[in-house]
């Protein structure tokens, strides 16, 4: 299997009750013996987060580029989630900034710089040491 190729053992597949979903789909997976698990019957919001993720994914990143690997892809996901995870402002009520490092101090001295990836699809602002 592909997964193999890449170092990758799928323990477990979660997926929706979709019609998509063949029983030849299902086989596949559990040949490799990845255990299918489905989401509950009737509950549209149980996959909501992987899908507001892989919408963002999409949305902010895959959408600006053509991939002619999966080589190519799996560069341009690690460093979108690089960035998700590192860099960007998280949203949220009462959130506060999570992604600032402990060592973190304010400061309005010093150059404002900006750090790119992906050709400035990614960027991010920070001032540089005064």
């Amino acid at each position: 299997m592909w997964l193999d190729d890449i170092g990758v053992n799928a323990r477990h597949l979660i997926r929706d009750r979709d019609t998509k979903f063949s029983l030849r789909f299902d086989k596949f997976w559990k040949s490799s013996g990845t255990e299918i698990i489905k989401t509950p019957v009737r509950s549209p919001r149980a996959n909501s987060f992987c899908e507001c993720y892989i919408g963002k994914l999409k949305r902010e990143c895959l959408n600006h580029f053509i991939c002619f690997s999966k080589q190519q892809m799996d560069y341009i996901n690690r460093e979108w989630l690089a960035y998700y995870h590192n860099h960007r402002p998280h949203q949220g009520v009462d959130i506060g900034n999570k992604v600032l490092r402990p060592d973190f101090k304010p400061t309005d001295k010093g150059e404002i710089k900006r750090e790119q990836r992906l050709g400035g699809i990614i960027s991010w602002y920070y001032r540089d040491a005064a």
